[in-house]
């Protein structure tokens, strides 16, 4: 009698655990966003992109205002839950940064930010099968792939990634289906 009494005493103790730990989670994800924090993290933001897409001998993602396009997307055409997720995205990687280079993302070097963004995809990366598919579709992509997303959407649909980042033909012309490329050819902006 008093080993049913135990047993049921750590269920019921581990099972109410584990629901206010949800109930804590679900509140979380539900609060109001900080959105004044998020309008000032675009100098985080642009620094973020333009890790992702660098300026070579085309111009990168701030020449391209990707940042911009970040803080619009995120306030304007997300949910309040992605947008809580978005902003504890950004806070964690500053606080990573902090903790393991003593100094915010912004200041590190390009070694240091690399290594920052490898630590991020490895985190993000879904669970195998079909504990990977139930994740994404109850808590949604992570920061990672979303930031990854916007930046490469902002670029590519920018004045200046699609004239000089990506190959521009205002009027294509006819329609050819199989073009031999050439040598260091850009990707087309119009399709």
């Amino acid at each position: 009698m008093k080993r049913r009494r135990a047993i049921w005493s750590i269920a019921l103790l581990g099972g109410g655990s584990l629901a206010s730990i949800g109930i804590f989670k679900w509140l979380d994800w539900h609060k109001q966003p900080d959105i004044s924090y998020f309008k000032g993290q675009k100098r985080l933001l642009e620094a973020l992109s333009e890790t992702i897409i660098p300026a070579t001998d085309t111009p990168g993602a701030t020449e391209a205002g990707v940042a911009d396009f970040i803080l619009k997307m995120v306030t304007e055409n997300m949910n309040v839950v992605s947008q809580n997720r978005f902003i504890d995205g950004l806070k964690e990687v500053e606080a990573y940064a902090v903790d393991t280079y003593g100094k915010s993302y912004t200041l590190c070097s390009e070694e240091q930010k690399n290594a920052v963004m490898q630590y991020f995809e490895e985190k993000s990366k879904p669970l195998e099968g079909i504990a990977g598919k139930v994740q994404r579709k109850v808590l949604g992509d992570p920061f990672f792939p979303i930031l990854k997303e916007f930046t490469c959407i902002g670029y590519c649909t920018s004045m200046v990634g699609a004239t000089q980042g990506l190959a521009y033909a205002l009027v294509p012309g006819r329609f050819v289906g199989c073009v031999p490329m050439t040598s260091n050819q850009k990707s087309w902006a119009t399709k």
